[in-house]
């Protein structure tokens, strides 16, 4: 006998929890989501003007990060590889400013 995911009991489709939630839990995970959008854009661009050994590690683990707080442990490595020159003070200003977005009222930005 052969189950479809719906004959199965108790099973509850991804769908379902998108459509029954409230207007209010929507726009909240959106702005979740765009923050995190602009968080990982903020750190995408600072690695890209990287060179040298460290740089494609560096990148690699941006463009793997799912999460914040696994961007939020990348900025030391990231805003040090960074040069000293404005552009590189322009991606670290980019990056806190993103990372207070998300982490607002957070105390790992106090």
């Amino acid at each position: 006998m052969e189950l479809t995911l719906r004959e199965v009991p108790g099973f509850v489709p991804a769908w379902s929890f998108a459509a029954g939630s409230n207007p209010a839990e929507r726009r909240g995970r959106s702005a979740r989501r765009q923050a995190l959008v602009a968080l990982r854009l903020s750190f995408s661009r600072a690695a890209a003007e990287l060179q040298g050994p460290e740089a494609a590690r560096l990148q690699a683990l941006v463009r793997q990060a799912c999460e914040p707080i696994e961007l939020w442990l990348l900025q030391a490595a990231l805003a040090t590889a960074l040069s000293d020159d404005e552009v590189g003070e322009a991606h670290r200003r980019a990056m806190r400013q993103a990372l207070a977005a998300v982490f607002s009222g957070s105390p790992l930005l106090a």
